[in-house]
């Protein structure tokens, strides 16, 4: 091709991007487009909108300018991805009931991703990056997430020092103990290494892991079990839960056989569950997550130890937390595998078809919107750290000063996860109802319900070491 021909080729294509451009969002005044394609009624005002290397487009489909940016930060590659996939769709089954409003203000939303397709899970550079753009983003007036506690010790303490004042988050996931308390099995700086500013900017809504060690340990002793082998991934939260349910067991009188580390990118992991095997274990508990090469390490549990049984005569039972609960752990295509049938899983709050009130409505009008998919878990809870936000914003505004004040005063009856405030640590207290239970679902080719534990307070304190 001759060198003028391609020159006015490229003219050609550059007005034609440009046009495209202004037609699909170029301009601040320009219709938001939504993640599913939809254009919204209103306009995104000045809204900044965040990097597309790590976030969707920004969406608002209410009326008249957008005032604010909320945010959602959670792995949407990788294994958890059809949790969390979900769980950015309840948020905006939230703003959509209430107008893309909170009070006078109008929320803008942009779902962005903490995952890498190379890491196939959280990424640590990714949430880095990800916290620098929120805090340089004089829009963004709340985030929710994260979905993995060691994302989370990352981005707090940056946007703890945000110009413009720290920025909320609410987590619908985390359950690391020593984000919001210290004591036993943290670090001595923790958490105050969190909030460098010396204000608390972050919360949760989900029970912390000594709640899931307990409850873990208590349905294991309801089976009969006497004696178990942890294994932990090495991370924040697989360390953490794997402790926790340690300490709740050997509280109960169960025997742990062991306490190793493995890691997640080895091949195979005969040889740990080979060394498994020599101690004669009723069970197995793994403090780990279903992105790292969670198919492999339940064959090689399988393959070795037996298949996951309550008779100790024909294999050794499984117990996973809430890092593995989801029905994609049974989907080889998802990194999961068959053979994770008979296993036992747990997960914070009730079934969904337990859910009561404001939590029985929402999961009935949200669950009609995925087409016979369930709903999974975490999904409710994403939704309640949404609405969090919007009564926190429908009372401040866009101060993000008075957005944190909100949080840490807010008390709800009857809220999507049942009744709870938020205590002075961030975490939700006084509650009932999904706020202080734990299902343990069963593996057939999805997760059944198996039980529901609310842990006695003696066995969490036990938990916490």
């Amino acid at each position: 091709m001759k060198r003028s021909t391609v020159l006015v080729v490229l003219v050609t294509v550059i007005g034609t991007l440009a046009f495209l451009a202004a037609g699909c969002g170029g301009s601040g005044e320009s219709t938001a487009t939504g993640a599913a394609g939809g254009t919204s009624g209103g306009s995104t005002g000045n809204i900044e909108e965040l990097p597309a290397s790590s976030c969707g487009p920004l969406e608002y489909k209410g009326s008249g300018d957008a005032q604010a940016l909320l945010v959602s930060d959670l792995p949407l590659q990788g294994g958890s991805r059809t949790q969390t996939l979900q769980m950015n769709e309840a948020i905006r089954y939230v703003l959509d009931q209430a107008g893309w409003k909170a009070g006078d203000t109008n929320i803008a939303f942009q779902a962005c991703d903490d995952a890498t397709a190379q890491a196939a899970k959280w990424d640590s550079a990714k949430c880095t990056q990800n916290a620098n753009a929120y805090a340089q983003n004089k829009s963004v007036v709340g985030v929710i997430g994260t979905f993995n506690s060691g994302c989370a010790q990352l981005i707090i303490p940056r946007l703890n020092r945000a110009a413009g004042g720290a920025i909320p988050m609410i987590s619908p996931a985390n359950t690391f103990v020593c984000i919001t308390e210290g004591g036993p099995g943290c670090a001595a700086d923790e958490p105050d290494k969190y909030y460098p500013n010396g204000t608390r900017n972050y919360a949760r809504v989900a029970p912390h892991d000594a709640y899931q060690g307990a409850a873990d340990a208590e349905f294991l002793q309801s089976k009969g079990v006497k004696s178990v082998y942890v294994l932990n991934d090495k991370e924040s939260y697989g360390v953490g839960v794997a402790t926790n349910f340690r300490n709740a067991a050997e509280s109960l009188g169960i025997k742990v056989l062991g306490f190793d580390a493995y890691d997640p990118k080895q091949a195979s992991f005969e040889a740990t569950f080979t060394k498994i095997k020599q101690t004669d274990p009723d069970s197995v508990f793994i403090g780990g997550l279903i992105d790292e090469n969670s198919g492999q390490l339940i064959n090689d549990k399988v393959a070795v130890l037996g298949p996951n049984t309550d008779n100790p005569d024909d294999g050794v039972m499984l117990l996973l937390p809430d890092g593995f609960t989801t029905d994609a752990v049974f989907d080889p295509g998802e990194g999961g595998t068959k053979n994770a049938k008979g296993a036992y899983f747990s997960v914070a709050g009730v079934p969904i078809d337990q859910f009561k009130g404001a939590g029985a409505t929402f999961a009935d009008g949200f669950g009609a919107t995925l087409g016979g998919t369930p709903v999974e878990p975490y999904s409710i809870y994403g939704a309640q750290a949404a609405q969090i936000f919007l009564d926190a914003i429908g009372k401040a505004g866009t101060d993000r000063a008075g957005i944190l004040d909100a949080i840490f005063n807010y008390k709800v009856t009857d809220g999507l996860i049942g009744s709870f405030e938020i205590n002075e640590n961030g975490d939700p207290s006084g509650g009932s109802g999904a706020v202080v239970g734990f299902t343990v679902y069963k593996g057939t080719d999805k997760l059944t319900t198996e039980t529901t534990i609310s842990p006695k307070p003696a066995d969490v304190e036990a938990a916490r070491g």
